[in-house]
């Protein structure tokens, strides 16, 4: 993968890439299954191509090995493949299979990020924290304008702001009441914005 073309995918992240990126390092299970499976395998294929993901090739600890054989013994576990099973087309696990051939990956293999993938993540992290701190303090000050040109902003980041608990869906409501937009009709009509972080809303 050349240099260039690992700028050009980071570039053009979506939501949910950023959102799959933090579940992969942190393991957030929960947050995994609300992805459509092939946006999900899709989302760890550019992962993958920028060198921000490899497969894991090292025994998984102990504590890891636990999490994710609760994981699947769980109700919720059990439910996400009986869905999945049901939603997926024939096409799109044929192209889940083509990504996973690709990746020389297996069903059931780990992946986990690399370091550049940890610094970049780490980096993001401290990045929607400060841009957190900065819609706060327009709300504090009713400063509208510049609220809503800040939102828009960093629309593709707001998923990553709840997976990571770095929002607050009663502030960010309260933002928008502030800036006299509907909430869910400007999140959901948002192309940048991933119906999964409406879920952190209910």
């Amino acid at each position: 993968m050349e240099k260039t073309n690992s700028k050009e995918i980071i570039a053009n992240f979506t939501s949910i890439d950023y959102v799959v990126l933090s579940c992969m390092h942190y393991t957030d299970l929960k947050a995994m299954i609300k992805i459509n499976p092939l946006d999900l395998v899709v989302s760890c294929e550019k992962l993958f191509d920028c060198e921000f993901m490899k497969k894991m090739n090292r025994e998984p600890s102990s504590q890891l090995k636990l999490k994710i054989q609760n994981w699947l013994n769980s109700i919720e576990y059990k439910q996400y493949t009986k869905n999945t099973a049901q939603s997926l087309s024939e096409n799109d696990k044929e192209r889940i299979r083509k990504i996973y051939s690709k990746l020389e990956l297996k069903p059931h293999d780990l992946s986990e990020l690399t370091d550049a993938g940890i610094k970049f993540l780490e980096k993001k992290e401290f990045e929607i924290k400060q841009q957190w701190d900065i819609l706060v303090q327009m709300n504090d000050s009713q400063d509208a304008i510049n609220l809503k040109k800040s939102i828009d902003g960093c629309a593709v980041l707001i998923p990553l702001m709840f997976t990571s608990e770095v929002a607050n869906g009663q502030l960010l409501s309260a933002m928008f009441k502030t800036i006299n937009l509907g909430m869910y009709d400007y999140l959901s009509k948002n192309p940048r914005i991933h119906p999964i972080f409406l879920d952190y809303l209910k």
